[in-house]
């Protein structure tokens, strides 16, 4: 399939990263690179999402890596996954065959295998500049439910549906396939709804995901999973705590035992990054241009550096991405990186078993196998954000009232524009149509 024609049908269906923030993938498949990497690592406690994709659609993955492989002139491509994902692993082997160009790469059992940087190093040896894109290092990376969507779009589908994951204090925790659009409160439902009476919910992993503050908030084309916790649960209070609470503790009780960077991703990788200055620098009320704090960009979110591995468990992440934001909003640009980052020699000893975060986290009783749910759930109303992804907005294509089907252009956009189109995940009709979302009534 030729590069344009892979490209446009990727635009067509409105193909976004399954696994982040929802790159829009037409754009990476216009890049020249040497490797392909389908992301399977799923490193986040609890989730299981993506290991259920890759054990039932395991042809569908190679399809769509191959398809990206001609598109970006690969020579090589590679699907990266654990090896304790068994069934997915004997799956992906029967696809993949005995082509030559494609294999499997098995990660060790970390926290964050899945993060890009870290991803590639993996894969690869190749170090990403800080701040900068695997693009940089002849890289492509996407997640493998992408490489699904991508062969769908080959055969013109359009992106509607989202596999995710139901767990923690559910009747039923379960992996699912359901409509973009559905509710958190109807998807939740589809588990058994929580087995406590004082919950909240997480959206994405129990690290990095956010607590959702209103139920009826829709699933979308990056949401991976939603875990249900007690209200009280440790990792719920550290995502809603107050952020000058955070700040005053750091000030009180950060001792500086870098114990954070220790442990850091990006440090890891020979990144010019030490959250542990950054802190120093919080405590003795710095201001945003120190030069220390330029280098807080290079920061992956992880979180490993406070609920791991600080013996005070202070918010250290938090603020960093606290220091990041004020960064960008006075325009301060990061500081130069070295141009040949050079891995820890004691990396490989300072990574963190995924076992040992979910222990540390309180999450042991949650960590199980999940059963898949086959079955095509219905919802009456769904509520499809126009925005899904990093970009620009569509825009309604439909009017109130008008009578869609599944998989029909709903918002669109000018094709020079960053962005991703939207579709109609069910029949039905157009109930309301506002700025940032379209709902349609089955």
């Amino acid at each position: 399939m030729p590069q344009l024609e892979l490209i446009e049908q990727v635009w067509e269906a409105g193909v976004v990263g399954a696994g982040g923030a929802g790159f829009p993938t037409w754009k990476k498949l216009a890049a020249k690179v040497d490797l392909v990497i389908a992301n399977g690592a799923e490193c986040e406690p609890l989730l299981r999402n993506d290991q259920a994709v890759m054990a039932l659609h395991a042809a569908d993955i190679v399809a769509g890596l191959r398809a990206a492989m001609r598109a970006t002139g690969a020579q090589r491509g590679v699907i990266a996954l654990k090896a304790h994902y068994r069934r997915a692993a004997a799956a992906l082997k029967k696809a993949v065959g005995k082509t030559k160009n494609l294999s499997l790469h098995f990660l060790p059992e970390v926290y964050p295998a899945g993060d890009e940087f870290v991803l590639v190093y993996e894969v690869t040896g190749r170090v990403i500049p800080a701040g900068g894109l695997p693009l940089q290092v002849g890289v492509v990376v996407s997640n493998v439910e992408t490489f699904l969507n991508i062969a769908r779009a080959g055969r013109g589908l359009a992106v509607t549906h989202r596999h995710l994951t139901l767990t923690g204090a559910v009747r039923k925790p379960r992996t699912i396939r359901l409509p973009v659009g559905t509710s958190i409160a109807e998807a939740l439902s589809a588990a058994g709804g929580a087995d406590i009476e004082d919950w909240k919910v997480i959206s994405g992993g129990p690290m990095m995901g956010s607590v959702v503050e209103n139920l009826s908030d829709p699933v979308t084309k990056t949401t991976s999973s939603l875990i249900v916790l007690p209200r009280d649960h440790p990792a719920i209070v550290r995502k809603q705590r107050d952020l000058t609470f955070d700040l005053r503790t750091i000030q009180s009780a950060c001792c500086q035992c870098n114990y954070c960077t220790l442990v850091c991703p990006r440090a890891l990788l020979g990144h010019n990054f030490k959250p542990h200055l950054v802190m120093r620098s919080l405590a003795m009320g710095l201001p945003p241009v120190s030069a220390v704090f330029s280098h807080a960009s290079a920061c992956c979110n992880c979180d490993l550096c406070g609920v791991y591995s600080c013996p005070m468990l202070l918010a250290v992440g938090r603020l960093n991405r606290e220091v990041v934001g004020r960064m960008k909003e006075l325009g301060i640009k990061p500081a130069p990186q070295p141009e040949e980052p050079r891995p820890s020699p004691l990396r490989a000893q300072s990574l963190i078993p995924v076992s040992r975060l979910t222990s540390r986290l309180g999450l042991e009783i949650y960590d199980r196998p999940l059963p898949h749910d086959e079955r095509e759930y219905a919802p009456e109303r769904v509520i499809i954000p126009l925005c899904q992804h990093i970009g620009q907005a569509a825009r309604p294509t439909v009017k109130k009232g008008e009578r869609v089907k599944a998989g029909q252009l709903i918002g669109d956009l000018p094709r020079d524009l960053m962005g991703a189109r939207v579709h109609a995940s069910i029949n039905g009709k157009v109930e309301k149509i506002t700025p940032e979302a379209i709902t349609i009534v089955a």
